[in-house]
């Protein structure tokens, strides 16, 4: 029996026409070898298992050829070929792993050989995998090198985390970035594989591998060796999705149905169903995720070639992304990333996923998901609106009394003043002064018109200004500040109001900035004491007092000066010892 060998390296490209999923990177290269204009150092960088260490050997051997092809491929008959493709690859080409030989020492050590000329052939290449993981010191003392090396010598680097190498190391490459493979090219491959191997294959399973591998061509040849292991050569798609432990993507069609037709309790069984196979969760919620997404770039034409799937499954994404509306797709992917944000610190995971489902059977409906609370209409405005939806329609124009009506005016601002405004009831905060040229400064009004709510004058007359009530209404409106208000609420407890007519009170701020802040809010302040009296005329005023004001910080000089015309003993007590201010 022959020893095994794993299809990642029985099928490792030995030419760069036999690299998958790097077309424009290899042209580059091949160009930069036919011209002979190749740099002293190259850096490759790109997720795990894409080429870069199998296109910086064939880059190494194809510069060495001696019977180079016209096409820019090595011949693989000359001697340098031929000692490259023993186990120890080339007396030119040499191999280090900086992720154990990151020290000074190995970096010296490779600078020392740097120094001896190739035995055969024009180059020597130093090929360095994971690079980034050199320690500081090592990188300082490889710069030199790097910057001027003999003219036979060549370094490629490779890594996974380019963002990790100094950058005065990569100031002195020539920067390959390797793109992910894509999934089709992945299942290409696989299919030439199993030609190979002489192992039956269905494509959506090869399909589900090619998406397990994440864009790496090594995991995905790792994943075929070990499916292949399992089904005994027969590749299926049950069995595929039963070894890797996937979700079948039926599930998903079914739970999207079931949301859209709002089957809740179908839902919960499914999850039950999906849960007692061993299924996490965490892996539902993911693969829930990516069938969403899928079905929202399934909606537009300009967005299909994002979805990586066959031609047979991107027609049922098209056939249910018809079904969605964009809204409920946003709304459930909003909701399946919450629950994955949650999901690892929630201590009833079970429970997560079944709210989550809950929710997405949802989110199609017209309520506010952001979790607002409707805004209320006051009672006397609901009051209203049932007494004049009860009278009868015919008895409107043939009514002599005034009758109680409550409307929203839109003016513009700013208004003259109008008689019989009056506002809500006590403790109202939807009033809005029409007096003034401010606007109120609600959230809820642009800027520059103001509504306002007009009641009869008759069914709710003003009450008398007086001390005692406008100090408890001044207290009132401080107390229902909110938090973020904390300064403005510190600054009307050290205010006092004081009535000054029957229409007007006045407020004695003890400093400037304390008046400020006060005249900043007064929009707000008259328009509550206003709602509070039921009058509309009540003015406000604001004072300093200018009695604890100091016009300036004294001297010295001056405090002492002050001292002495306070305490005239200081004077005799100055002449008497002969004393001065120093």
């Amino acid at each position: 029996m022959e020893d095994y060998i794993v299809s990642a390296r029985k099928y490792r490209p030995v030419t760069f026409d036999s690299v998958v999923g790097q077309k424009a990177l290899v042209a580059t290269l091949k160009n930069a070898i036919n011209s002979g204009k190749l740099a002293n150092t190259y850096l490759f960088c790109g997720p795990r298992g894409v080429g870069k260490t199998t296109c910086a050997r064939i880059f190494a051997k194809t510069i060495n050829c001696t019977n180079r092809g016209a096409d820019g491929e090595a011949c693989g008959e000359c001697e340098s070929c031929k000692s490259f493709n023993e186990e120890l690859r080339s007396y030119n080409v040499f191999e280090l792993d900086a992720a154990s030989n990151n020290s000074v020492d190995d970096i010296r050590n490779l600078t020392e050989q740097v120094r001896i000329p190739p035995m055969n052939g024009k180059y020597k290449v130093y090929i360095i995998d994971e690079v980034h993981m050199l320690s500081q010191a090592a990188f300082n003392a490889f710069l030199k090198t790097l910057e001027e090396p003999p003219k036979y010598a060549i370094f490629i680097l490779a890594t996974t985390e380019k963002h990790k190498i100094i950058p005065t190391i990569l100031s002195r490459c020539q920067i390959y970035d390797f793109s992910r493979i894509s999934n089709k090219d992945i299942v290409e491959h696989l299919q030439s594989v199993a030609q190979k191997e002489g192992v039956t294959a269905e494509r959506a399973a090869l399909e589900i591998i090619a998406e397990k591998s994440d864009g790496g061509m090594r995991d995905a040849l790792s994943i075929f060796d070990q499916v292949v292991s399992f089904t005994g050569g027969q590749v299926t798609y049950q069995k595929t999705i039963e070894n890797l432990n996937v979700i079948d993507y039926e599930h998903y069609f079914n739970l999207t149905d079931m949301f859209l037709e709002k089957r809740i309790p179908e839902s919960l069984l499914l999850l039950s169903n999906i849960l007692a196979k061993g299924f996490d969760g965490s892996h539902l919620i993911s693969g829930l995720m990516l069938h969403l997404r899928n079905l929202l770039v399934s909606r537009d034409a300009c967005t299909l070639p994002l979805l990586e799937v066959s031609d047979e499954m991107r027609e049922r994404y098209k056939t249910q992304a018809a079904k969605c509306q964009p809204k409920f797709l946003y709304r459930a992917l909003k909701i399946c990333n919450e629950c994955d944000l949650n999901y690892r610190i929630s201590k009833n995971k079970r429970l997560l996923v079944e709210l989550t489902l809950i929710r997405i059977a949802q989110a199609d409906e017209d309520d506010d998901s952001s979790g607002r609370k409707p805004k209320r209409l006051h009672p006397i405005f609901k009051t209203i609106a049932a007494t004049a939806k009860a009278a009868p329609a015919a008895a409107a124009p043939q009514a002599t009394a005034k009758p109680v009506t409550a409307q929203t005016i839109e003016q513009p601002a700013p208004q003259p003043v109008r008689k019989n405004v009056i506002p809500t009831l006590k403790g109202s905060s939807i009033f809005t002064s029409i007096h003034g040229n401010k606007p109120s400064g609600r959230p809820d009004q642009p800027h520059g018109r103001q509504t306002v709510q007009v009641i009869d004058q008759e069914q709710h007359p003003a009450k008398p200004l007086t001390q005692e009530r406008l100090q408890d209404s001044w207290n009132n409106f401080a107390a229902t500040l909110p938090r973020q208000d904390t300064p403005l609420k510190n600054r009307m407890i050290n205010c006092h109001p004081a009535v000054i007519s029957d229409n007007a009170f006045k407020v004695v701020a003890g400093n400037p900035m304390m008046a400020d802040e006060i005249r900043l809010a007064q929009d707000r302040i008259i328009n509550y004491i206003r709602g509070e009296f039921n009058n509309p005329s009540i003015g406000m005023e604001i004072e300093i007092d200018q009695s604890r004001n100091v016009e300036h910080l004294l001297t010295r000089d001056e405090q002492y000066a002050k001292m002495k015309k306070e305490n005239p003993a200081l004077v005799e007590l100055e002449a008497v010892f002969g004393l001065e201010l120093r």
